[in-house]
């Protein structure tokens, strides 16, 4: 899938996607292994299927990333992150979005648009 075709291609329209995004109370986190809440976001045939916070613990970056990676996650939506664990994750089949920031709400909202 072209990543300019986003959400909306027939592929994704079939199949679900599980998008992981770091907490700073109800913003994107600000950079990504600095909160072990993440929101997990599951999108189905284009519309927000479940969506859940979890505590992932303590840990750094690439406990995180580990534990996103146990959780199937194909898409992490983040603030900054370390070049080293971002290259990892695109690695292991996870679409890194970075440099994000504003509401989650306003984010899940724009995702299924």
């Amino acid at each position: 899938m072209n990543s300019n075709q986003g959400l909306h291609s027939n592929k994704d329209s079939l199949r679900r996607l599980k998008i992981a995004v770091p907490l700073f109370n109800e913003r994107i986190a600000p950079h990504f292994g600095a909160s072990s809440k993440v929101m997990l976001v599951e999108i189905k045939g284009g519309s927000v299927f479940q969506r859940t916070v979890r505590e992932l613990g303590p840990g750094g970056a690439m406990d995180i990333a580990r534990q996103l990676l146990n959780l199937k996650v194909g898409r992490l939506i983040c603030g900054g992150i370390q070049r080293g664990c971002k290259e990892w994750l695109i690695h292991k089949g996870v679409s890194v979005l970075d440099n994000q920031k504003g509401s989650v709400k306003d984010l899940i909202e724009n995702l299924i648009l």
